[in-house]
């Protein structure tokens, strides 16, 4: 087993370890919730540090060359909105959600390491690594949005229905549930807008055309206008934190089908073997 494969490992048994303690905690146990946080914060070192040993190994500032770099690179995204620019507003309880994602992630990655890589990537540009970075933030942040979304539903309907017992309190608040809502979309929104455009410079720049036909090109827009829609609305008071919630579910659908989806459609793009 590859020095990079072992350290995949550790991090998703650190990853693993955290979502158990945090279970724990979800179940009673609630000194766990900070040994469980530390435990996601070493996860997420040690897929850093996965990253900066095959930079090295493969001689290349963005070691993103197949689908296993895709999965840690997407978990490393999700990890690092969570715990760097959403420090202020995350919850412990929302750790329950993020940790089993991050560990069924990082397992994938590490067990498809061993597979050989297919086709060749496209010519290496600065160009091309910030569209690759815009977009997997861009995933990541709608991921987040839409988890809280859920959860903001499941909180909401246990309200209405009178149930405020354990399961109640054991979830984040509708508020900051609202807040786990908002800010990931609209910087989700930000960076898809920004990887289109830099997709579209790379391109030319690259092959001498601009993609405007691609279905993932097309996809994207469409993912791009759906969540700038709901923004406007939002900012507007014209929606309600509901139906932002119902809004941001929906639409992950969307995010999922051009993220994995178009992978699977012919003439669409993708460099990720």
């Amino acid at each position: 087993m590859s020095v990079s494969r072992i350290i995949l490992a550790f991090a998703a048994f650190f990853y693993g370890a955290a979502f158990l303690l945090h279970l724990m905690s979800f179940f009673g146990q609630r000194e766990n919730n900070r040994a469980a946080s530390r435990l996601m914060q070493t996860g997420f070192t040690a897929a850093t540090f996965y990253f900066m040993v095959e930079a090295a190994t493969l001689a290349t500032f963005f070691p993103v060359a197949d689908i296993s770099h895709a999965l840690a690179f997407f978990a490393w995204s999700l990890a690092f909105v969570y715990l760097v620019p959403l420090s202020h507003i995350r919850s412990d309880s929302f750790g329950l959600v993020l940790t089993p994602v991050l560990t069924l992630l990082v397992s994938a990655a590490a067990l498809t390491a061993v597979l050989p890589a297919k086709g060749a990537l496209p010519p290496a540009s600065p160009f091309f690594m910030l569209h690759i970075l815009c977009a997997f933030f861009a995933y990541a942040s709608f991921t987040i949005s839409f988890a809280a979304g859920l959860l903001y539903l499941i909180q909401r309907h246990e309200l209405k229905a009178r149930r405020t017992g354990a399961f109640y309190h054991k979830l984040p608040s509708l508020e900051e549930l609202e807040r786990l809502i908002d800010q990931p979309m609209l910087w989700g929104a930000a960076l898809l807008v920004a990887a289109i455009a830099i997709g579209f410079v790379w391109s030319k720049t690259a092959f001498g055309m601009y993609s405007l036909t691609d279905p993932k090109t097309i996809a994207t827009g469409i993912v791009t206008l759906i969540y700038g829609m709901i923004l406007g609305l939002r900012l507007g008071a014209r929606l309600r934190a509901k139906h932002a919630a119902v809004l941001s579910v929906a639409a992950f659908a969307l995010v999922i089908l051009s993220f994995v989806g178009m992978r699977f459609i012919q003439g669409s793009h993708n460099f990720l073997a």
